[in-house]
C-alpha cells in the first residue's frame, strides 16, 4: 500500500491515522475486557464483586479531535470534536484532561502542522512539558504522533500546548488528542 520513501496523499495520511486511533482504543477496550474476565473466573471472591463493580465505575477514556484551524495561543489547545469521553475527565471548553482517579494512564496525541509551518506541540502534565511532536512544513502534510505512560494523582492535569501563531491542518481529523486509565493505584517508578 505505501512504499518508503513515497509521498502520502492526504486521503492516505487520513486512513493511517484514523486506523492508529481505532486500534489503539480497540486495545484500550481488550484490556477493559480482560480486567472484566479476571473478576468473571473467581466471581465467589467478595473482593473480586468490588472490583468488578468499580470497573464500571472507575473506567475513563477520551478521545477527542480538534477542528479549529485558527492560529495557536500559549494555551492548551481545544479538542473540540469529542469522539468519546467515558468518566467526562476531558473538557472541550478548556482543553484539559483532569484525572478523577489516582492510577496509570496511556496518553496519544497526534500532529499535522499547517503545510507552510513548522510547528511544535508539546504534552505537559501539571504545567510541565513532557514530550513534544514537530512537523517542518516546507509545503508537505506531515503527521507524526507519540503514546506515552503517565502515572497521575486525583486532580492532575494533562493538556497539549503548541506553538503560539502556527496553526494545525484542521480540515480533516488529523489533530487528536487520546487517554485512558490503564489501571487504578498508587504505582512507583
Amino acid at each position: 500500500m505505501f512504499s518508503v520513501g513515497s509521498i502520502l496523499l492526504p486521503e492516505d495520511i487520513y486512513y493511517l491515522v484514523n486506523t492508529m486511533i481505532s486500534v489503539q482504543f480497540y486495545l484500550l477496550m481488550v484490556v477493559a475486557v480482560i480486567n472484566a474476565d479476571v473478576c468473571e473466573v473467581s466471581k465467589t471472591s467478595s473482593c473480586c464483586r468490588e472490583s468488578q463493580d468499580k470497573i464500571q465505575d472507575e473506567f475513563v477514556a477520551f478521545t477527542a479531535i480538534t477542528t479549529n484551524a485558527n492560529a495557536m495561543t500559549n494555551d492548551p489547545i481545544k479538542y473540540d470534536n469529542i469522539v468519546t469521553n467515558v468518566g467526562k475527565a476531558y473538557s472541550s471548553t478548556s482543553g484539559i484532561f483532569r484525572a478523577p482517579i489516582t492510577g496509570l494512564y496511556s496518553f496519544s496525541f497526534s500532529l499535522m502542522g499547517f503545510h507552510t509551518d513548522t510547528v511544535y506541540v508539546n504534552l505537559y502534565r501539571n504545567g510541565q512539558q513532557v514530550i513534544r511532536l514537530y512537523t517542518r512544513g516546507g509545503g508537505l502534510h506531515e503527521v507524526t504522533s507519540h503514546t506515552i505512560y503517565l502515572k497521575l494523582d486525583k486532580g492532575h492535569e494533562v493538556w497539549v500546548q503548541g506553538t503560539a501563531g502556527k496553526k494545525l491542518w484542521a480540515s480533516e481529523p488529523f489533530n487528536q488528542f487520546s487517554g485512558a486509565l490503564m489501571r487504578t493505584g498508587d504505582f512507583t517508578d
